[in-house]
């Protein structure tokens, strides 16, 4: 993780302390330089600071605090007697500029964090993809590390997935597919990730859950899935290779490579099965 990503990942309450002490330095060296240094540019740090990292809402709060501030020093240096109707303006224009800014900067982020967004999910199924998955396993993976909490892990195959789009055609092979994450999606928690690996197999992170857990989870959604494909009349059926890690693997790739390795086993086996095992040493 960028130091950029681990500002932005702060508690918001230690972004606004930050973003105050922030204000409270600028002003500080306002009132310390006087009328002999213009602080106006240097009142758009916070303002930009507070916008990035909390709310628009907040960010306009701030620019007006900002105005204000700068306002107020600069009529202390010159005298509160010679504030003129030229000052107000001037103050007013000085708003107008931090509320351009609150928006730039809002809009910016918020189109930031769209293609962010879009960058980690596949545009067919909206399960995450394979990068995201990495970088959610790799966090499950130190917390596990650190708090010992087991998680699991399933790789899931759609059987038999090329007799669909050669019978049917690729349409209903992509709306099989979209119909599966979404089924998936739905019996999980709102903790738990679905990812689509590529082509017809996906992945499942689990966090926080133990063997048997899994078991009756995965079942459950197999099913599921068979009765949804039967529905439909589509002749596929899942395979499953699940993982229940007590000890962390020394990498995602470690993890995806032994839970990939058991479905194929299952592959292997007949398909249609959930090949499981247990890693605690």
């Amino acid at each position: 993780m960028s130091a950029a990503d681990k500002i932005r990942s702060l508690p918001r309450i230690v972004s606004i302390a930050l973003g105050s002490l922030i204000i409270v330095l600028v002003a500080y060296l306002d009132d310390v330089a006087g009328g002999n240094l213009s602080f106006l540019s240097f009142y758009l740090i916070p303002v930009s600071f507070f916008i990035w990292l909390t709310t628009r809402r907040l960010g306009v709060l701030i620019s007006i605090l900002c105005a204000t501030l700068w306002f107020a020093g600069d009529a202390s240096y010159k005298g509160y007697m010679s504030i003129s109707g030229a000052s107000y303006l001037n103050m007013s224009i000085e708003l107008v500029l931090f509320f351009l800014v609150t928006f730039l900067l809002s809009s910016l982020k918020e189109a930031l964090g769209i293609n962010e967004e879009l960058a980690r999910v596949d545009a067919l199924t909206g399960a995450v993809n394979r990068r995201a998955f990495y970088d959610l396993a790799g966090r499950e993976i130190a917390r596990l590390e650190r708090y010992k909490h087991p998680f699991t892990v399933a790789y899931m195959d759609i059987d038999n997935f090329k007799v669909v789009n050669y019978r049917y055609g690729h349409k209903t092979g992509d709306q099989l597919l979209r119909s599966v994450a979404d089924t998936v999606r739905k019996n999980l928690r709102k903790l738990d990730i679905v990812s689509r690996f590529g082509g017809d197999e996906f992945t499942i992170l689990l966090p926080e859950t133990g063997a048997e857990a899994a078991q009756v989870v995965l079942s459950r959604m197999r099913n599921v899935l068979l009765n949804m494909m039967e529905a439909n009349r589509w002749p596929v059926t899942f395979t499953f290779g699940t993982v229940t890690f007590l000890k962390p693997p020394s990498s995602v790739e470690e993890m995806v490579k032994k839970v990939g390795g058991l479905m194929y086993l299952g592959k292997d086996s007949g398909m249609n099965t959930i090949e499981q095992e247990i890693v605690n040493a």
